[in-house]
């Protein structure tokens, strides 16, 4: 039996870093990446199982690490799974407001994680209604860009921010690191 988990799990770990390029961190503000839905394609689900998924798929997109701690800071341009966004239809972005999506809206690419999808004590929805554009800085080029802010979560200890880079892939950090568009910029930016 172990063999037979080995195999699959060696697999995704291979793909999961050949997919996002970035060094593994720790809660520490380093970085972290993000393990996502093209490793389970690559072993041949080509479609998840939303009824019933393994719970190995099921906790991989909790926002959780195996030791409990919440996952931060990652940065996965080259995700395949979050394709490019047009910024002209960038807030018909799909997101999910004023819940923790379900596993089945995480699988799709509508939110990055989804915490378990019922309420907590410990991690709740930030409330602020989405899509947003933000500037965020990404580690890849080196500068400030534009992203589609696609899920807001809260704790005591940190606010973590998820989005969608226009160019296609994921990533997030914590929420000091965004700046908000106001709606003089949004229009500038969506008129380029």
């Amino acid at each position: 039996m172990k063999s037979v988990l080995l195999l699959p799990t060696i697999l995704i770990a291979f793909i999961f870093i050949q997919s996002c390029a970035n060094k593994l961190e720790t809660e520490n503000d380093e970085a972290i990446i993000l393990n996502k839905t093209d490793a389970y394609m690559a072993l041949g689900n080509v479609e998840p199982d939303y009824e019933h998924p393994t719970p190995e798929q099921y906790a991989n997109n909790k926002g959780y690490w195996e030791n409990g701690q919440l996952i931060t800071k990652f940065d996965c341009p080259d995700s395949r799974f979050f394709p490019p966004i047009d910024i002209k239809v960038w807030d018909k972005t799909p997101v999910v407001n004023g819940r923790f999506p379900t596993y089945e809206e995480t699988m799709k690419g509508i939110s990055i994680h989804h915490y378990g999808e019922k309420k907590s004590s410990l991690i709740k929805p930030y409330p602020m209604t989405l899509p947003k554009l933000a500037y965020c800085y990404n580690p890849s080029t080196g500068r400030q860009e534009v992203v589609v802010v696609i899920q807001i979560v809260q704790t005591a200890k940190d606010t973590v921010v998820g989005y969608r880079y226009l160019t296609g892939g994921v990533g997030g950090s914590v929420f000091h690191d965004f700046r908000f568009l106001t709606n003089d910029e949004v229009k500038a930016e969506v008129s380029k």
